[in-house]
């Protein structure tokens, strides 16, 4: 008996060891394939169109390249939540990344020990002569030496399980395992779960099946929880996302649950009921159970796909019910500009305005936490200037293409004057963002009363001033646009003798005077850019203003 636990001792040790560098080369190939292709990865993403054929394309080269659904699922969730894709239109996606990532399942199924070793040792060699300190090859070298380490611990890992089939403990808990497979499919799903892979997981268990430790329907139950772990993961790891984020996480969830719906079943058919099915169909290949199981890993993922399809619309309402976009994501989707839209420049500088004027239109919602008049139905501050944000980079990035097109003289004016108009609306945003934050932290203090009659001046005048800019924006009426003019001229004077009363004041609280201060530098640096914005509602011909930050009053 001591003999034969010092052999279990050593095939352990074995099997750590192969363990070890298996994960360790996961980690490398994860990071550094990932690193070498995301910007190309994610300008794939991002032009994605609605066409099954760009969707199958998308998905399979991020899972190829990623090796992991993680990393594509949450590439899709910035894109999506940045406004840059459509929800809907990320779902497929998924689809297809998930059967991506079974090209590693199906390399280690193949014998490349001869091919290994010489990765190894140029990889070695490369570490040696410091390629991998080269900016251009560092990510490619280490993901090499990841691939080298993934496959040289598959090889530790079958030879250290082969002695494992003869010692007695180990043919007692097969045969205790073989009653109980929902033993092995939650070792698939727990372990999936821990590892955030089920190609891991499955390419451990084609090793040690290869080793004759574990027979087909063990292996098949492992693959089954590994595939269903991944949603389970899925949903763990974006459990702090809400909205578009949280619709794309339980996406995966339901994918893998419904393969496993269909599958499982059929399973306990074959075992129980002995009707050749799934497995038996796998033995009648007449290949390597490695390569039994890898297909078996291929299978479910795309048995997910085709379930999901007759359904896709259903599950995406049920979604789009449970996980609403938030209302940042809401305010952050532009509603006139979309892709493609550029290519008529004409008719493109006409969606801009109309975008520029829907945020025109959300500006004195940023002054309305602190005004004392206010009606309550505002937007949340910080949801509201984020939501903005997105909106204005869109925009930028719509004028930038049409910008980069052929262009007539007065198109060109046009799409120059909407570009400066875009760059003030930006600063505006920061600067009311700014100003609100100042008010409050004033309000908030032991504030005097000429402090709050001053404040409540300030908001009360920039917030109707803010209305006039919507109102002449809107109608491009000649008045209206005199008269913004007429109440942005220069406040300089005025603005300095109240901040040197408030310096002289005795009656303020330091916190509070430093806040009231700001708030006076950030109004007049508002009033600045608004007067930029009223004169380009009315660009003289041929002329086109330039919104230069460098100019501009700046908070003291």
């Amino acid at each position: 008996m001591n003999g034969e636990w010092m052999i279990t001792f050593e095939i352990a040790a074995t099997l750590f060891a192969g363990l070890g560098l298996f994960f360790v080369g996961i980690r490398l190939i994860s990071e550094h394939l990932r690193q070498l292709a995301d910007q190309r990865l994610r300008a794939l993403v991002g032009r994605a169109t609605g066409s099954n054929r760009a969707a199958a394309f998308l998905g399979l080269v991020g899972g190829a390249i990623t090796q992991s659904i993680h990393a594509v699922i949450f590439v899709l969730i910035s894109l999506v939540t940045a406004g840059v894709l459509d929800a809907r239109r990320a779902q497929p996606v998924i689809n297809y990344a998930n059967l991506g990532t079974s090209l590693l399942v199906l390399i280690a199924a193949l014998d490349l020990t001869l091919m290994v070793f010489i990765l190894v040792g140029v990889t070695g060699l490369l570490f040696y002569f410091d390629r991998d300190q080269s900016a251009r090859l560092r990510h490619l070298i280490r993901a090499m030496l990841g691939i080298g380490l993934l496959f040289l611990g598959l090889m530790f890992i079958k030879e250290g399980a082969k002695p494992l089939s003869e010692l007695t403990w180990m043919t007692g808990l097969m045969s205790l395992s073989a009653q109980s497979l929902l033993i092995a499919f939650a070792t698939g799903l727990v372990f999936a779960v821990i590892a955030h892979s089920a190609s891991s997981i499955t390419i451990v268990t084609m090793a040690l099946a290869a080793s004759g430790v574990i027979d087909l329907e063990y292996g098949l139950m492992v693959v089954y929880g590994a595939s269903f772990g991944t949603g389970v993961s899925t949903l763990i790891l974006a459990a702090s996302h809400k909205g578009l984020g949280r619709q794309l996480a339980l996406y995966q969830f339901i994918l893998k649950g419904l393969g496993l719906i269909l599958l499982l079943p059929l399973f306990w058919i074959e075992f129980y009921g002995g009707v050749p099915l799934i497995a038996s169909g796998l033995e009648a290949l007449a290949i390597g159970i490695s390569l039994q199981i890898a297909l078996a890993y291929i299978l479910y993922q795309v048995v997910c796909d085709l379930a999901m399809h007759p359904v896709h619309g259903p599950v995406a309402r049920f979604l789009e019910r449970t996980a609403p976009p938030t209302e940042e994501e809401a305010l952050g989707k532009p509603h006139f500009i979309y892709a493609g839209a550029q290519n008529d420049a004409g008719s493109a500088l006409v969606l801009v305005e109309k975008e520029q004027l829907r945020l025109l239109k959300r500006l004195p919602d940023y002054l309305e936490s602190v005004r004392d008049d206010s009606d309550g139905a505002h937007h949340e501050r910080l949801a509201l200037h984020r939501g903005n944000l997105q909106v204005t980079e869109a925009i930028e990035q719509f004028l930038d293409e049409i910008l980069s097109g052929a262009l007539s003289g007065a198109t060109l004016d046009h799409a120059i004057v909407l570009k400066n108009r875009n760059q003030l609306l930006l600063q505006l945003e920061d600067t009311l963002n700014d100003l609100a934050t100042e008010i409050e932290r004033s309000l908030n203090a032991d504030a005097s009363a000429e402090a709050r009659a001053l404040t409540h001046n300030l908001v009360e005048t920039l917030h109707m001033m803010l209305l006039t800019l919507t109102d002449a924006a809107r109608s491009g009426d000649a008045d209206d646009i005199a008269l913004l003019q007429s109440l942005t001229h220069d406040r300089s004077e005025l603005m300095d003798s109240i901040r040197r009363r408030l310096l002289a004041s005795s009656d303020l609280d330091g916190s509070v005077r430093e806040a009231v201060f700001g708030a006076t530098s950030l109004f007049e640096r508002g009033i600045w850019i608004l007067r930029r914005y009223a004169l380009l509602l009315t660009p003289p011909e041929g002329a086109s203003y330039e919104a230069d930050p460098a100019t501009a009053p700046t908070k003291s």
